[in-house]
């Protein structure tokens, strides 16, 4: 090696070490360009340093972060960290791509990326902040962070066999997750098995999802796979619990639809009120309305100016209520104990039986909403997390 290469390169360091990343750069572009053999790793790992902090860190152009990117994984290997946490340029310039690549829904280039980082190799250590409110934060570690990218990006691009093998993989390997990934994680599978066809493995996965999160759209999702598997009767009965539970009308029209194509043949009328419903949040909220849509309510002489859709939905809600509870007898029974935040409590029923129930389930007088008063209430099934088993809830609470 010539006298002036080593030169250049003690300077590039130099450079480097003073925060000088500009130079730094320019003379390693110019030393690697020339020679590059000449190179040790220590040369190379400070070049791909000087790259990171100008072009990756905090990327202004995408075509420099790209090239930089692609530079860095030349010049250095990816560490495993899988055992031990620690900073590699290879590493975190991949996570910044990678990243940045999700954030602008870019799943298909993210994809071709994520090949050159393996997974394995990856920190499963999450870290923690404290806000400056005081909140302390959770952040996920770098393999979680990379099986979220991944599964989203397979299920965007429709590579649903992809999705779920690395959705499953994430679910094996990972110990801690942060904010609610493991849910996500079940609910690309059960999306991916949908997808292909494998509709009760769907539902199966989605029950067990529901046991945690008590969310409208996932009830919505068991009845899509019933319905797609040809069993309309429970299709029926989970697109009703999803229409009464909590959740924002107009995010509900796909279930209104479902639920108007599961009651044509037995309830023509009522189905067609589900599309005057589906009209009125499109026309309230002045959202397109499609011409076969306008002829059928034109047709059966609704109101075409009606955008009170909550009216709408508040009649409907009567009929819901009527098909979920039909098989059943109403519970009678006294609130027993209402716990200190309000949310949730205990009923008695009159033969001495305890039921768990949340707070919205109660309908009636919210100034009767106390310890002591008589109550009518249905039963549905609950789980109990910190028990690990499905018990009994009431719900649909009314003061008597």
């Amino acid at each position: 090696m010539s006298e002036d290469i080593k030169k250049d390169l003690a300077q590039a360091k130099k450079n480097y070490q003073s925060k000088n990343y500009v130079d730094a750069k320019e003379t390693y572009e110019k030393v690697y360009d020339e020679k590059p053999e000449a190179f040790t790793i220590w040369d190379k790992r400070f070049y791909s340093w000087a790259l990171y902090q100008l072009y990756v860190k905090t990327p202004e152009d995408e075509t420099d972060l790209f090239e930089a990117v692609d530079l860095i994984t030349e010049l250095v290997p990816q560490e495993d960290h899988s055992k031990k946490d620690g900073v590699c340029a290879y590493t975190m310039s991949m996570m910044k791509l990678m990243d940045y690549l999700y954030k602008k829904n870019d799943y298909a280039n993210l994809l071709v990326w994520a090949d050159r980082l393996n997974p394995n190799f990856l920190s499963t250590k999450t870290s923690k902040f404290t806000t400056a409110d005081g909140r302390e934060v959770t952040m996920a570690s770098n393999r979680e962070k990379y099986y979220n990218w991944v599964s989203k990006s397979y299920y965007e691009v429709e590579d649903f066999d992809e999705c779920l093998e690395i959705s499953k993989r994430a679910l094996e390997e990972l110990t801690n997750f942060t904010n609610n990934s493991d849910i996500w994680f079940k609910w690309r599978i059960a999306r991916s098995l949908r997808e292909i066809g494998e509709y009760d493995e769907a539902i199966s996965c989605l029950k067990d999802i529901f046991k945690t999160k008590k969310d409208w759209y996932i009830q919505w999702e068991i009845a899509e796979n019933y319905f797609f598997n040809g069993d309309n009767e429970k299709s029926l009965e989970y697109a009703i619990s999803a229409a009464l539970s909590r959740g924002d009308s107009d995010k509900k029209i796909k279930l209104y639809s479902l639920l108007e194509d599961l009651l044509e043949d037995d309830y023509p009328e009522i189905a067609l009120k589900h599309s005057y419903l589906i009209y009125s949040i499109r026309l309230h909220n002045e959202w397109g309305i499609e011409d076969d849509l306008e002829e059928k309510i034109s047709s059966a002489g609704f109101d075409m100016e009606n955008t009170e859709y909550w009216k709408i939905e508040k009649e409907l809600k009567s009929f819901w209520k009527e098909m979920k509870f039909k098989t059943q007898q109403p519970n009678y029974g006294t609130i027993k104990r209402i716990m200190p935040h309000g949310k949730t409590g205990f009923i008695k029923r009159d033969d001495g039986e305890d039921f768990f129930f949340n707070g919205f389930e109660f309908k009636g007088d919210p100034n009767k909403y106390r310890e002591g008063i008589k109550v009518s209430f249905y039963l549905e099934e609950g789980y109990d997390k910190k028990k690990d088993e499905v018990k009994m809830n009431a719900v649909n609470i009314y003061n008597i």
